[in-house]
């Protein structure tokens, strides 16, 4: 009797947790916004439409390999007809926004994962700052690189922008500056590696802090602390949510140096 009660109730906490993922999976909708309007299709619209390709990388924030379930990104973007873009800004859950440049998607052939192990919307939290994150209910993926320093894995990502970077945010720019200094090579690290957390001019994503307005932070903070805080927020913050960096030791002066030219260029408030 005993051994029928245990196995009934294991087989009921079995189906509830296929009920649960099988929701997951139909509650996961994608969003795509362009020049030609939004479209927003589920997660079962999508595996009807397009090829499930598996594959298995290592990802940088849990510095294991996993087994995921994907889509090429390039065909995502073809089926929602925005195939065409200059550049593509990932939206995720908690305001972080990352973008790159659209050629990225053939260069890092860059995928939309939507689970693991063969199990549609089955996720490993991922740690961020002091607590675990579900992922869901996508992450954007690379199949060739995991160094975050080339291309970051958004995750909790629910919707991409089809945009050109200079009408995206054009307060970023450092209008003026010479293309060989050390302050457009600066903006060219910010772009790709701070802007997906942080903001100038009230334009980038929502995670970290504003660094322009109204204040420019090397107006409040010297550019030694700065050097240190960038390279690895932990020696000042135990679980500090920004990660240790992989720049070099020139292309944090150079951001530095973008930053610092920024503060003479503030807009908004």
């Amino acid at each position: 009797m005993n051994t029928f009660v245990t196995r009934s109730f294991f087989a009921l906490a079995m189906l509830l947790i296929g009920a649960s993922v099988n929701a997951q999976s139909a509650a996961a909708v994608l969003t795509v916004d362009s020049d030609r309007g939004s479209q927003s299709l589920s997660l079962d619209d999508l595996r009807g439409r397009l090829e499930t390709r598996e594959i298995e990388v290592i990802n940088p924030d849990l510095g294991r390999p996993v087994r995921y379930l994907t889509f090429s990104l390039a065909d995502v973007l073809k089926l929602m007809d925005a195939g065409d873009a200059e550049d593509l800004v990932f939206h995720c859950l908690d305001g972080y926004e990352s973008n790159t440049a659209a050629a990225n998607v053939a260069r890092f052939d860059l995928r939309l994962a939507y689970g693991e192990d063969g199990v549609p919307g089955q996720w490993s939290s991922i740690p961020t700052g002091k607590t675990m994150t579900n992922p869901a209910p996508f992450i954007v993926i690379s199949a060739n690189t995991s160094d975050s320093k080339v291309f970051s894995w958004p995750f909790q990502m629910t919707r991409i922008e089809a945009v050109s970077f200079a009408r995206k945010f054009p307060l970023t720019l450092p209008t003026g500056a010479a293309a060989d200094s050390d302050v457009a090579r600066g903006f060219a690290v910010f772009r790709e590696q701070c802007l997906r957390c942080h903001s100038v001019n009230l334009q980038g994503g929502e995670v970290g802090p504003e660094l322009n307005i109204p204040k420019n932070i090397t107006e409040y903070r010297s550019t030694d602390f700065l050097r240190q805080w960038i390279r690895d927020p932990n020696q000042f913050r135990a679980r500090a949510r920004m990660p240790p960096t992989q720049l070099t030791a020139r292309e944090i002066d150079e951001v530095i140096a973008y930053l610092q030219f920024m503060a003479r260029h503030k807009h908004g408030g």
